[in-house]
């Protein structure tokens, strides 16, 4: 009998550092021997901005987005198609074969996020200080800063809420405090 997945949705404001907080929780998971992967919900608007700035001829680097043009594609496609993105991400997820499924960029508190509960997802929330966010997602070069889609993000209830506020030392130390938890459970 295979073991369940642990399925982690790292929830939080842009440049709390739920990404980066998803590298650790990779990497610690693979330090037991486990394997883990990062599934976005958001991979088709990487692939619609993509096409955007290719289209109008820029090239974005690996990693940057336009946070704006990223809300704007994930309101006009939820208009057009509600589930898709969702439906789009869970069949990605289920369809891996890592131990530890990671998804760091859900952002439909009211409905996406609740189908997750659902399924047996851990919630995580990621936080940090609004001037701190803000010199992170500067420091990465992004297009455009916009707090639209978390709005709300404070009042989802969380299982389990990591701050921080620190250095990379002092997040990876939390990270493997809650993973002690998860992984015990």
């Amino acid at each position: 009998m295979t073991q369940p997945k642990i399925r982690l949705a790292l929830i939080g404001h842009s440049g709390a550092g739920k990404s980066t907080t998803a590298q650790l929780i990779t990497h610690t998971a693979q330090s037991r021997g486990l394997r883990a992967e990062v599934i976005k919900v958001a991979a088709p608007l990487y692939d619609l901005q993509h096409a955007f700035y290719t289209r109008i001829g820029r090239t974005l680097p690996p990693g940057q987005q336009d946070q704006q043009l990223m809300e704007t594609l994930a309101r006009c496609l939820r208009d057009r198609e509600p589930g898709f993105l969702l439906k789009d991400f869970l069949t990605r997820a289920d369809a891996s074969s890592a131990d530890v499924v990671i998804n760091d960029d859900v952002r439909s508190y009211d409905h996406d996020l609740l189908r997750l509960r659902a399924s047996g997802w851990t919630v995580l929330r990621v936080s940090a200080p609004d001037e701190t966010r803000k010199e992170r997602l500067t420091a990465q070069g992004y297009l455009s800063l916009s707090d639209v889609s978390t709005a709300g993000v404070e009042d989802v209830d969380a299982d389990v809420e990591v701050t921080n506020d620190g250095t990379l030392q002092d997040l990876a130390g939390h990270v493997r405090a809650v993973l002690d938890r998860v992984f015990s459970c």
